[in-house]
């Protein structure tokens, strides 16, 4: 796979966040997942059912995105793993 150059730029300004930058942009993804995820029950709720599978799809897209970034960086990785490993 070859990457373009903003991909490139992305992938290495990724790993230079540190820990602290990583929970705060991790959060920032997991507070909008939990609003599409909120949406969606409540387009469900009042039976706009495709409405409500587009917000589950995007919460979905999120914490996904979520899982990747945090396992993307090399800091952020250490400091969550070793945290499980311990029982954290």
């Amino acid at each position: 796979m070859e990457l373009t150059k903003q991909e490139s730029e992305l992938i290495q300004f990724i790993r230079t966040l540190d820990f602290d930058d990583m929970l705060n942009v991790l959060d920032g993804i997991k507070a909008v997942a939990e609003d599409l995820s909120t949406k969606s029950v409540v387009y469900a709720n009042n039976g706009i059912n495709s409405a409500a599978q587009g917000f589950k799809s995007q919460a979905e897209n999120m914490d996904k995105l979520e899982q990747l970034l945090g396992e993307a960086n090399e800091e952020y990785r250490k400091e969550i793993y070793s945290g499980l490993e311990e029982g954290e």
